[in-house]
């Protein structure tokens, strides 16, 4: 059964009698925790059609006949959008972060005047979320960074020269502190360590000889 509301049972002592609020006749349901609503399915059917309303446009004052929803108040999309731009339909608010005075539809939840706002904001409450771990963990938290500030660059990498010397040694890389070109010892290899060594071997097996 669907979830409709229940109707009117005024007049009726009894918990197992229901009022149809199509037919508008008595009927009983087998227990008390019954969610019926109508006497039949036909009845129930019956209500969900939508009969067409005839109504008046509070935009242009034009007469439309509507089946479509029972909460339709314009006869076009072009009487909504005027409605909701109109004076009427608007409203002042301020800004939280900047103080600015803006214009924003009733119907619309537009809380900051711009998007430039709207960041701000989300980067200072991540600011106090991170203030507030930091209190509850103990450390000092990080000073704030005054609006509009960038963070600091980092300083572009080293360009290589297209000429390498060739007594440089290959197997460099720069500090990650201070940028500059430091030798990596252990990826270093002499010839002699490159070159394998071969060692006499035992043999394994001995070969036997027959003797007479």
């Amino acid at each position: 059964m669907s979830r409709d509301s229940n109707p009117n049972t005024a007049g009726i002592s009894s918990d197992l009698a229901r009022r149809c609020p199509f037919r508008e006749t008595d009927f009983t349901v087998t227990n008390h925790a019954s969610r019926q609503v109508y006497c039949s399915p036909a009845c129930r059917e019956a209500n969900r059609q939508r009969v067409p309303v005839q109504r008046t446009c509070p935009v242009c004052s034009t007469e439309f006949t509507t089946d479509v929803s029972p909460k339709r108040v314009f006869c076009s999309r072009d009487c909504r959008t005027k409605a909701r731009s109109s004076e009427h339909a608007l409203e002042k608010r301020a800004c939280p972060v900047c103080n600015d005075a803006f214009e924003a539809p009733k119907t619309v939840r537009q809380v900051y005047c711009s998007p430039a706002c709207r960041r701000d904001a989300d980067r200072r409450r991540g600011q106090a979320r991170d203030d507030n771990r930091a209190r509850r963990l103990g450390a000092s938290p990080r000073p704030a960074r005054p609006v509009g500030e960038l963070p600091a660059a980092r300083p572009a990498p080293r360009q290589q020269s297209g000429v390498r010397d060739p007594l440089e040694p290959t197997a460099t890389r720069n500090c990650p502190h201070c940028d500059q070109p430091i030798t990596i010892v252990a990826l270093l290899a002499t010839p002699e360590a490159a070159r394998p060594s071969i060692g006499s071997r035992v043999p394994d097996i001995t070969p036997l000889r027959r003797t007479p």
